[in-house]
């Protein structure tokens, strides 16, 4: 893919709007150019601005009484014609929607909330998941060497990306890709028991706010486990490198997947 074409897709990328196969290219091509990279994160930078900064415009306080006229005039119209007689209620359904619109406009005044940097976190991670899951062959290196996916991963990266060995319980290993989240680079490898498929990203940490409660501390080790769109996500980080492991498995499961991790990288 081109940057002309990448570019051209970027709208409907950020919306999550393309097909897996596009996404998986405009994947592709966003973790290895830096000018595209750099476009992407300043977009991405701009809707979050909007999104927690502009405030909802208020209706006037005129605007309620104004309705309420309106409303009261149909009412008396509707009364008056008796061919409408048996109808006299049918302005309802507009007086609903009249209130309904009051509604939107002045429920809510405050600032919006800011979002949850680990929830969001979540969501995009899940989103990735759900999309090459969708895809027949998503792996850029389809094999279960581990060796050589740790090479392969050493030689586009400049953070350690461990290969761990799942298979004693049961998860085989299928492949690995580079992907991105915004400015990040991730790596991404891929995992499967029986059929379903389990995910593991290993990115920098770069400033990025992770919960201060809601922890589960095993073996000396903290993990963070949360839901999302009825998916397990079990996050935690060592030293500037991050890692989530995203599966439809059970929690427990996923946990001991990410312990299994952490004692690798204990002895490394």
């Amino acid at each position: 893919m081109t940057c002309q074409e990448a570019r051209a897709y970027l709208e409907a990328y950020l919306d999550r709007e393309l097909p897996a196969k596009e996404t998986l290219e405009v994947d592709a091509h966003l973790a290895f150019c830096m000018p595209c990279q750099w476009i992407h994160a300043k977009e991405r930078e701009f809707r979050a601005l909007l999104r927690t900064r502009l405030r909802r415009e208020a209706a006037p306080e005129t605007l309620a009484a104004r309705i309420r006229q309106g409303i009261r005039r149909l009412e008396r119209r509707s009364r008056w014609q008796p061919i409408w007689r048996g109808l006299r209620w049918a302005p309802l359904p507009l007086a609903l929607a009249a209130g309904l619109l009051l509604a939107a406009h002045l429920a809510d005044r405050r600032e919006p909330a800011k979002p949850d940097p680990a929830r969001a976190l979540a969501a995009e991670l899940v989103r990735k998941h759900v999309t090459y899951s969708q895809v027949e062959e998503p792996a850029e290196v389809a094999s279960s060497d581990r060796l050589q996916l740790a090479g392969w991963f050493r030689d586009r990266v400049r953070f350690d990306v461990p290969v761990p060995d799942f298979s004693p319980s049961g998860i085989r290993l299928l492949g690995g890709r580079l992907s991105d989240l915004g400015d990040r680079p991730v790596a991404y490898l891929f995992y499967a028991k029986g059929r379903q498929l389990l995910s593991l990203y290993a990115f920098p940490r770069r400033e990025l706010d992770l919960p201060r409660g809601g922890w589960t501390e095993v073996n000396g080790e903290r993990y963070f486990l949360t839901q999302y769109q009825g998916h397990e996500v079990v996050l935690w980080g060592r030293g500037e490198t991050l890692f989530a492991l995203v599966s439809l498995l059970p929690p427990e499961e996923l946990l001991d997947c990410a312990v299994t991790l952490s004692r690798l990288l204990a002895r490394t």
